[in-house]
């Protein structure tokens, strides 16, 4: 397992049948990018198809993301097979792309980037580049999260690339992240100060991919103990708060390849910058502060990204249950876009931020929709004729203006349209007409009854929110420490039953004598133990007499014990 779990993307796709390039981009700041090219299908059929297709990861992420499954999900191999000449992106601070053409990756100016520079820069340098080697007038972008925020970035300012982008699609789409209920909005007040630190302590260089995740694959996966708390548990547990609730199929095996690629590093700055599209509700450049920000934009305000300038065929395919990208946002992004061509919900009501990437029925539910609308743009005579029927409605009201009622909205609202109701009298009610004792109210009075009734909605709804949330957190939290019970007792009492037989057995071979236990049986069955776990075997014998839990306690208290003294030998090592 381990040869295939350390593998790069390149060697991953070679053991999936399919020929791999690889190719270096110079962006116009000097970053050196890594692209990596599927040239041949499975088949050994070189692309037939008029544009080539540039597929980006999302944050955190490299080209590894995409082929990790394998051909039965991964949506490049797929188009490969297809026809389709594919290019993996990897941007610029990931595990492809750590090289600067005058710096290097321990220098903090190399990690000073945003979103801003990943959509200006790191794309037309590869538009340009992968249209210049296959001679083609136009590419189709497929994007995933991060990858579409650069892309609205890119779209928004520099408009002279857009005609040489014959469509693009959106998977699991970001501009606007005000409604996200991903645990995300909890530390994102603190990302600031975050920052800082890594800026002291990494130079600004976050999460990249390190020896520790290989040595966590290779070295306690094959353990069931570790595979069930750390891999199935803990990082279950994880992905549902980020990303959504569990994903509806998931291959287990897919956790130690993707814990080996992911994180695969980016700047800090680059996740303060996602942090402020959530606290600022807008899809704006990095805020510096009101200091800097005249200094870099000459006002207090970044300037946001014009969406409404974008004249690319955008098709926009998303999650119900993506708690990450909430579907209010995605309407919200939804009615900015002038040339939008589809708006598409998975067709499941549990689908997950991550489930675009790997989930076992990807194929059917994401990848034949990418596919059938590749299929429909490539044609040569294909021109844009306008959005689907009721794509383009305004269901949010708010016009693609970041009006005081929209900025208002609470973070975890559903999208329904309310009718905002007076509960309390205002300051003119006892003034009556004297035919239909109606109050009269100024225009002023009205107002102030409308804010005072979105006030208490707001509160009614914050409400609601926090008991799903506690609700939500005690049933994780019941169902993890019964899941984990479990386990540490299946775990025990097997390796328990283990160590007894063979004791038995090695005691049997020396001395005959049934029911003497003599020093030279206590000698074999220390010798034995119980299997990897040698520590156990003074504790095992009192297992009859102590409760599940005690024994799941010690068995957790030893396992990290083990664990700890393996890191600390490879950072003496290493060192």
């Amino acid at each position: 397992m381990s040869e295939n779990v350390c593998s790069s993307t390149v060697e991953i796709v070679k053991n999936n049948g399919y020929a791999v390039e690889v190719h270096n981009v110079v962006t116009e700041d000097g970053y050196i990018l890594e692209l990596h090219r599927i040239s041949e299908n499975k088949s050994g059929h070189k692309p037939t198809r008029n544009h080539p297709v540039f597929v980006h990861h999302g944050i955190l992420g490299s080209s590894a993301d995409w082929v990790l499954g394998g051909a039965d999900i991964s949506l490049p191999m797929q188009l490969s097979d297809a026809g389709y000449d594919v290019w993996l992106a990897n941007c610029r601070g990931n595990t492809y792309s750590r090289k600067h053409s005058t710096m290097t990756s321990k220098q903090r100016d190399f990690w000073n980037f945003s979103l801003h520079e990943v959509g200006t820069f790191d794309l037309p340098a590869s538009f340009e580049y992968i249209l210049m080697k296959t001679n083609a007038p136009q590419l189709h972008y497929v994007g995933y999260s991060m990858g579409t925020s650069v892309f609205f970035i890119m779209a928004s300012e520099r408009p002279e690339y857009h005609h040489k982008i014959r469509s693009q699609i959106s998977l699991a789409p970001v501009a606007y992240l005000f409604n996200t209920r991903s645990s995300v909005r909890h530390i994102a007040p603190y990302a600031e100060k975050m920052n800082i630190m890594y800026q002291w302590v990494s130079n600004g260089m976050f999460l990249p991919q390190s020896r520790m995740q290989s040595f966590l694959v290779t070295n306690t996966y094959g353990e069931k103990i570790a595979r069930t708390l750390f891999c199935q548990k803990c990082i279950s547990y994880a992905v549902s708060s980020v990303c959504g609730s569990e994903t509806y199929i998931f291959d287990n095996k897919l956790i130690p390849l993707v814990i080996e690629h992911f994180p695969a590093g980016t700047s800090s700055k680059l996740t303060t910058h996602f942090s402020q599209l959530i606290l600022k509700d807008s899809f704006s450049r990095y805020d510096y502060g009101p200091i800097m920000n005249v200094q870099h934009y000459n006002s207090t305000e970044p300037p946001t990204y014009d969406l409404r300038s974008i004249q690319v065929p955008i098709a926009l395919i998303y999650g119900k249950n993506d708690v990450l990208t909430d579907v209010e946002d995605v309407m919200r992004l939804k009615s900015q876009l002038p040339k939008l061509m589809d708006f598409v919900p998975v067709d499941s009501p549990r689908c997950n931020h991550v489930d675009f990437l790997w989930s076992l029925d990807v194929t059917k539910q994401v990848n034949a929709k990418v596919a059938e609308i590749l299929q429909k743009t490539d044609h040569a005579d294909w021109e844009y004729t306008g959005p689907p029927s009721g794509s383009c409605t305004d269901t949010d009201g708010t016009g693609g203006n970041d009006s005081q009622t929209t900025k208002e909205r609470q973070p975890n609202s559903t999208g329904d349209h309310h009718v905002y109701v007076n509960f309390a009298p205002g300051p003119d009610c006892s003034a009556m007409n004297s035919s239909g004792g109606t109050p009269v109210q100024r225009d002023d009075d009205k107002s102030a009854e409308i804010v005072r009734g979105l006030n208490l909605l707001q509160k009614v709804q914050l409400l609601d929110n926090l008991i799903v949330l506690l609700k939500s957190t005690e049933t994780k939290y019941h169902q993890l420490r019964d899941g984990l019970t479990r386990e540490f007792s299946e775990w025990t009492h097997g390796a328990r039953n283990e160590a007894g037989i063979d004791a038995v057995a090695a005691a049997g071979a020396e001395d005959t004598v049934v029911g003497v236990k003599t020093e030279q049986t206590t000698t074999t069955l220390r010798r034995t133990g119980i299997g990897k776990v040698s520590d156990f075997v003074d504790y095992c014998g009192g297992l009859n007499r102590v409760d599940d839990r005690t024994a799941a306690g010690r068995a957790l208290y030893t396992t990290f014990s083990s664990l700890g003294r393996a890191i600390r030998f490879l950072k003496l090592r290493y060192k």
